[in-house]
């Protein structure tokens, strides 16, 4: 292997290798009517927060009734499933990345907020099931990103250390977490979040998309695009 290259690489989910914003968006305007009496989040800054987090630290945030809680939850899951093959789809050149670095003899991680079930979900649309070498997700932490626990759970599985490893994220979270793990980083600025929120949490690159960053590591891609290799 190039030693210029990763050992490992740990990934973001939402917003880095899927572009689900909308259907997150949608989800949860749908369920904080139904349950709420009003769609939340509306601000940007709201969204942006909420969007990244995952439920079981966002949805207390809007209410001290457990029981409204568990019905954001259940409601926040039942939608999401409904419409998810409609609404999600990989990042451009998502599977060819993942592919090109496991070719490598790079082990490829995903570590994610999002609970099993809604992820699961994700991977069957988008045809990504066998990319992984290891998945952590919100359901497997006590703490979620920012908190590095997810990130050095994923490295301790696959053996790898963190100074030789990666953590590729949209979010100001993911960069802090890989930071906290000891990881270098990686901030991609096509999802959910913007360049100066990213440039805020101080990654080693910020690129602007998945194309880029296979470059800053020297990989060439095929110029096959992945809706063409998914459909």
């Amino acid at each position: 292997m190039n030693q210029d290259l990763p050992q490992a690489v740990l990934f973001d989910w939402d917003g880095t290798l899927i572009d689900s914003g909308d259907i997150l968006l949608q989800c949860w305007h749908a369920v904080t009517t139904l349950v709420l009496g009003e769609p939340f989040p509306i601000t940007e800054a709201d969204r942006r927060k909420f969007l990244s987090m995952r439920g079981a630290d966002s949805f207390p945030l809007l209410s001290d009734d457990p029981a409204v809680v568990a019905r954001l939850e259940n409601e926040f899951t039942d939608a999401y499933l409904e419409l998810a093959s409609l609404h999600i789809q990989p990042q451009p050149t998502s599977h060819s990345l993942l592919r090109s670095l496991r070719s490598q003899g790079i082990a490829v991680g995903l570590v994610t907020s999002k609970t099993r079930q809604r992820l699961n979900c994700d991977l069957d649309v988008c045809e990504m099931n066998n990319l992984f070498d290891v998945i952590v997700t919100g359901d497997d932490v006590s703490a979620a990103k920012p908190d590095p626990e997810g990130v050095n759970a994923a490295l301790s599985t696959l053996g790898a250390s963190a100074e030789t490893s990666w953590m590729v994220g949209d979010g100001p979270v993911d960069v802090l977490a890989g930071r906290a793990g000891g990881l270098r980083t990686a901030g991609i600025s096509h999802g959910l979040h913007t360049s100066e929120e990213l440039i805020n949490a101080h990654p080693d690159v910020l690129v602007a998309d998945l194309w880029e960053l296979a470059l800053s590591w020297g990989l060439e891609l095929p110029q096959t695009s992945d809706n063409s290799e998914h459909h």
